[in-house]
């Protein structure tokens, strides 16, 4: 379709919507108006015949009321009905017009409500009449009587023969200005269509060489004046492309960098925390959440005293001036957690410098260290240099007292040498034990010990162990039980080194059982492993400590245990030992009741031993 064509349809169409909404707002303009009447004439009737008593607007028989006279007075087209009803809604009196029924409304019981206006719909149900109702309350002598209610047609779209002249007075105009602004238009655009013309021959005959245009200074000033918009443009586009890829690899870039950042942060092994230079929380990974129980996005945006509550970490956290310091530091604190665990924390804070400007702080890095299991391990280190030095300095007095003895009035007594020669025996033998124990430890941890593996029969070794510690420590009045079967097969062990774990199991069970109670160690196999036993019916061990009591330096709280001699070494050391051998050591216990430690070794294990020796 040709230009002129679609511009004159596009006029037209516009025109004719133009008209159509004109029409529209007229005819919404006089719905509106009329119904604002009937609203103020209803309400300013009802008020009127409200100040008439009941007598007065309720004719008597044969005669015309007073609705009756405002029926044949009434101008407004809209008027519908007028009834007076009693307190119960009963009509008194009405006058409608001919084709209407007054229709039935709620009665209003409050005061408050007896003046006023409401919508109300006809009586037949598959009608759509709508009507505006006034009601306003009616005395007689002060007693209210009921009511007056005035109705009017609510006002729909309507058309009447006498708005004509008015709508074509209105229409005429409109419809009068779209010839006059179409050839304005028309002249307007004529130059832009002429070069639109031009350009299309350009394109048909295929260049410029073959079209001859008159000279017109106006037409060539607006061609340049397109064509350098156009190159300007273009080259802005190609700018703001250029720009865009710089900015989207940037942005890749540092998305990939922020990532790779964020990445070792999360899997640093301690917690990280960066505090900006206005005390709030800019940065926590995830451990932060593990060791202080605190959720790190919860931290975000926030001063230390907003999300924390332990007194003994806030002083750590807020810094005040930060430009008063610019000093690392380190403390260390216990935190009580939720679950009424508790943790020693170490708090490394390091200040944060400005690139360009190691003077200035944008804020500070705050390092945290789950230091529990190292502060635990100083305390039972220096718990067992205690220990050790009680267990070296008893036997040291108890051997320097018999020698005195023995050198002076004691040597003629023969008894008494027999009792000092037995008890320096028995000391020395401690002595030894514990030597001997602190050396294959230091000896284990640092990779000292080679095992000098030889063929073992169980039951001979294990009973021999047996009756040396019984014989040597049956001072508790204790029953003593062995149960080692004579067939069973040889084992592929170091002697010695198991001799230590087999011994430290029975002395401990021997010195944390209770006077009369049993001490028993026994063995069995099967088809792929050995099992030695040693048991006792002791004081038992807690079920929070049998974690535990496998650690070197570990000694239970329980008053019982504390009461006897150790250092906590002789567990850890057998257990040490059959992990060496490839097997393992397990202990279950009841409070009270006793402990049982078992001891198993893989068949299959001594069976490759004994042939790799072969």
């Amino acid at each position: 379709m040709h230009l002129n064509q679609r511009f004159g349809l596009t006029m037209i169409i516009a025109t004719l919507l133009v008209m159509v909404a004109t029409v529209y707002l007229l005819f919404d303009f006089q719905r509106n108006n009329r119904e604002d009447m009937a609203r103020a004439q209803g309400l300013e009737l009802a008020r009127l015949l409200s100040g008439m008593s009941w007598s007065e607007l309720v004719p008597q028989a044969g005669r015309k009321g007073l609705l009756a006279v405002l029926k044949q007075g009434q101008s407004n087209p809209d008027f519908a009905y007028g009834a007076v009803v009693d307190i119960d809604g009963k009509v008194a009196t009405e006058v409608t017009r001919s084709d209407v029924i007054v229709p039935v409304g709620d009665i209003i019981n409050e005061p408050t409500g007896w003046l006023g206006q409401r919508v109300l719909s006809a009586n037949d149900a598959a009608s759509q009449v709508k009507f505006i109702e006034t009601h306003a309350p009616v005395f007689d002598q002060g007693v209210h009587m009921g009511f007056v209610r005035l109705g009017y047609f609510r006002p729909g779209f309507s058309f009447s023969y006498y708005e004509m002249p008015f709508l074509a007075s209105v229409m005429l105009p409109i419809f009068l200005l779209v010839p006059f602004f179409y050839f304005m238009l028309r002249r307007e655009i004529k130059p832009l269509k002429d070069i639109s013309e031009r350009f299309e021959n350009i394109a048909e005959q295929g260049g410029l060489t073959q079209i001859e245009m008159p000279p017109s200074q106006a037409l060539n000033d607006f061609m340049e004046q397109v064509s350098d918009y156009i190159d300007a443009t273009q080259t802005r586009i190609e700018v703001l492309n250029q720009e865009h890829e710089d900015l989207t690899m940037s942005s890749k870039l540092l998305t990939y960098k922020n990532n790779r950042v964020d990445a070792i942060l999360q899997n640093f092994p301690d917690a990280i925390m960066v505090i900006d230079e206005a005390g709030e929380v800019s940065y926590a990974n995830a451990k932060v959440e593990r060791l202080l129980g605190i959720d790190a996005e919860a931290m975000l945006g926030k001063k230390t005293r907003e999300w924390c509550k332990d007194p003994q970490i806030i002083p750590l956290l807020t810094f005040g001036d930060v430009k008063s310091n610019l000093q690392a530091n380190q403390d260390t604190v216990q935190v009580r957690l939720d679950d009424n665990s508790e943790k020693s924390l170490q708090f490394s804070v390091y200040p944060l410098f400005t690139p360009n400007n190691e003077s200035k702080i944008l804020g500070r890095l705050v390092v945290i260290c789950d230091v529990s299991e190292s502060h635990e391990m100083r305390q039972r280190q220096n718990e067992f240099i205690s220990h050790i030095s009680h267990e070296l300095k008893t036997p040291l007095s108890v051997l320097s007292m018999y020698s005195e003895s023995l050198l002076t009035e004691g040597s003629d007594d023969e008894a008494y040498r027999i009792e000092a020669v037995n008890v320096i025996h028995d000391e020395v033998e401690r002595l030894s034990t514990l030597i001997n124990n602190l050396l294959a430890i230091n000896q284990y941890e640092l990779g000292g010990v080679i095992a000098q593996r030889n063929h073992v029969r169980l039951h001979e070794f294990l009973e021999d162990a047996f009756e040396n510690i019984t014989k040597a420590r049956g001072i508790k009045d204790l029953e003593f039980d062995l149960d080692i079967p004579r067939e069973m097969s040889m084992v592929y062990i170091d002697k010695d080194l198991f001799r230590i774990a087999v011994n430290n199991l029975l002395t401990n069970a021997i010195k944390y059982s209770k006077p009369g109670g049993k001490v028993s160690m026994s063995a069995s196999e099967n088809e792929d492993s050995i099992e030695i036993v040693v048991s006792d019916e002791g004081y038992g061990i807690a079920e929070t400590d049998i974690k535990q009591i496998f650690n070197k330096f570990f000694r239970s709280t329980d008053k019982n245990i504390r009461n006897q001699t150790g250092h906590g070494l002789g567990l850890s050391l057998a257990r040490q030992i059959v992990l060496m051998h490839h097997g393992d050591l397990t202990c279950s216990s009841e409070l009270g009741k006793g402990s049982r430690f078992v001891i198993q070794l893989e068949k299959v294990s001594t069976q490759i031993m004994d042939a790799a020796a072969s």
